[in-house]
């Protein structure tokens, strides 16, 4: 459910940016001052639930403060210029015009790209320098990195790493991934880099927030509240 989950105030001056919607980022928010809280991760996921114990306490945060929360999860993930992917891939120094990757349904949730060809070490510890020691690696392709695909949060499934595979990508950017990815990326000549959920779901928080700052007279503040996953 994306676009507005808790209804807030008519006039809006102070924008709040997070991750993910949860008590600590509304409580931030709602200590600052927002009258509007923009999140990657929001309240609901296409099922009903009662309104009581944790997201009780959410929602009655938001209300209380008379803040408006307002989700963008996969647009976010799949827009070409401001999405997560699209971020991080430009970041790393990859051309555009990005293409789109990474289908899901009917729609694309990432980014793909080239670059002039580098050695896979250069661009491990470029990343490294963004992400710190928690990256984790599992190298089994090229030691020449010139296609670059990415996905953000846990988007390292078995789809995403076939498509990687069909399009001869030489570095697939991710999240987190499951025990089996391992073998496969073995078995398929993959080099994967993974390199947080959290951490690689702030880049289109951060250049939405700054998009809309150019757009409107707005005052805005991201709460990076991360999780270690």
């Amino acid at each position: 459910m994306n676009g507005i989950q808790v209804q807030g105030p008519n006039k809006v001056h102070k924008v709040a940016f997070a991750v993910d919607g949860v008590l600590e980022s509304f409580q931030q928010a709602a200590d600052w001052g927002a009258d509007y809280l923009i999140v990657h991760h929001g309240l609901f996921w296409g099922r009903p639930f009662p309104i009581r114990g944790a997201d009780f306490r959410r929602i009655k945060t938001l209300i209380k403060n008379d803040i408006a929360l307002y989700a963008v999860h996969l647009p976010l993930d799949a827009h070409i210029e401001l999405g997560h992917a699209a971020q991080l891939l430009l970041s790393l120094g990859v051309e555009g015009p990005l293409e789109p990757f990474g289908s899901y349904g009917e729609v694309t949730i990432g980014a793909m790209g080239n670059l002039p060809e580098t050695p896979r070490e250069e661009m491990l510890s470029k990343l490294k320098s963004r992400f710190g020691e928690e990256m984790k690696t599992v190298l089994f392709g090229r030691d020449k990195v010139k296609t670059i695909a990415c996905v953000t949060g846990q988007g390292a499934d078995f789809s995403m790493l076939k498509e990687a595979q069909i399009k001869n990508v030489d570095l697939y950017i991710s999240g987190e991934t499951s025990h089996p990815t391992y073998h496969f990326c073995r078995e398929s000549s993959l080099n994967l880099c993974l390199c947080g959920h959290y951490q690689t779901e702030t880049y289109g928080i951060l250049a939405l927030m700054e998009h809309l700052q150019t757009e409107f007279e707005i005052e805005t503040r991201f709460f990076d509240i991360p999780t270690g996953f």
